[in-house]
């Protein structure tokens, strides 16, 4: 049943998302990404107000505990929706030693074995959502529901003329290959660099970006890349940006001919649907919810994980042939737009959060 923005408010909500990371990560991109439209057809409140958009209704530890005192006036229950291990925690505090009325859904997307605290936690849910079949198959047992990651497509909007939006970068070079996420071993960008330090040299046309940032703890794997591409004479073919703001994304996404998603683990991973919506063929590992979203030469190449070779011959090969980026280019964003859109997503959230707050049991 579709419920309204208007039959609740910030003191009734249906739906309670924690939003507890201390830092802005692909957990943190999931939830603002729903938001618009679960604001459209549910009330809830963000508890935390990190990162979101002005307007959006949030409250405090101490405005949680007095909206969460009594059931909603229908007599249902609220959902509290964690998908951090803190915000599954809080959740249990919440329900048990506050004796709030709520009902507990957590999204694991991690494709890992789960630390025993994980599994204490999550075991205690009311419900799991998982992203993807392998994300589950890490579960003791299968996922109450599957929801794969969305994509809002007008928020990363397909532009076709690459070579304008690069030049609107200013960036050297006329084309771009870039690398989006947090600068560490796991996201695969040494493997990236060693395989555009092979490829460059022979495609001056391109220049490698890479985008995220990087953590005291991983300051000296950046360095040690660096030394990589100052040995190779290429130091004018790499672009470091470092982080960027959310809102600048975007045209970043835009101005690429290529994007690399070339994680050796990945939960789910949203820069593949952001790439995509954006026009760029992606060179993916096969991790994540990756080769359920790219299509092997049609939106783009699925590679192994870990093989800096096959990154760099997908390169070669995407570069060296000028009719298939744009075919690609195209493939990509109507794989987003019928497969994965952000309404998909939030409307099946919304779905499962009715379905929770109905149990009785």
């Amino acid at each position: 049943m579709d419920q309204s923005a208007s039959t609740g408010s910030k003191n009734s909500p249906r739906v309670i998302l924690p939003n507890l990371g201390r830092r802005f990560s692909g957990v943190t991109s999931t939830l603002l990404q729903v938001l618009p439209r679960q604001l459209e057809r549910i009330s809830l409140v963000v508890w935390r107000d990190a990162f979101v958009e002005e307007g959006t209704p949030t409250v405090s530890f101490r405005e949680l505990l007095r909206i969460t005192k009594n059931p909603l006036p229908d007599g249902s229950n609220r959902v509290f929706h964690a998908r951090r291990n803190i915000e599954m925690l809080w959740g249990l505090i919440l329900k048990w030693i506050f004796r709030r009325p709520l009902k507990l859904v957590f999204t694991s997307t991690a494709q890992r074995v789960h630390s025993q605290y994980t599994k204490f936690l999550y075991r205690r849910m009311d419900a799991i959502i998982t992203t993807s079949d392998r994300a589950g198959s890490f579960l003791e047992k299968p996922a109450d529901y599957i929801v794969p990651h969305g994509m809002n497509i007008s928020l990363y909007p397909f532009i076709e003329d690459k070579e304008k939006a690069w030049s609107e970068q200013k960036f050297p070079g006329s084309k771009g290959i870039g690398i989006f996420g947090r600068i560490r071993p796991q996201k695969g960008i040494d493997l990236f660099v060693d395989a555009m330090i092979e490829k460059l040299p022979y495609f001056p046309e391109y220049t490698a970006v890479i985008v995220g940032k990087t953590t005291p703890k991983f300051e000296s794997f950046v360095q040690s890349l660096k030394k990589r591409i100052r040995s190779a004479k290429l130091e004018g073919r790499f672009v470091w940006l470092g982080e960027v703001e959310y809102k600048a994304l975007p045209s970043l996404y835009g101005a690429m001919s290529i994007v690399a998603s070339v994680s050796r683990v990945e939960g789910f991973g949203l820069t593949c649907l952001e790439a995509m919506s954006s026009g760029a063929p992606v060179i993916a590992s096969r991790t994540g919810g990756f080769d359920l979203v790219v299509r092997d030469e049609v939106d783009g190449m699925l590679v192994d994980c870990g093989s800096a070779a096959q990154i760099a011959s997908s390169f070669e090969k995407l570069a060296s042939v000028p009719d298939m980026l744009p075919k690609m280019s195209a493939s990509a964003r109507r794989r987003i737009e019928d497969s994965f859109t952000i309404e998909r997503e939030a409307d099946a959230l919304i779905d499962i959060y009715e379905e929770l707050a109905n149990r009785h049991a």
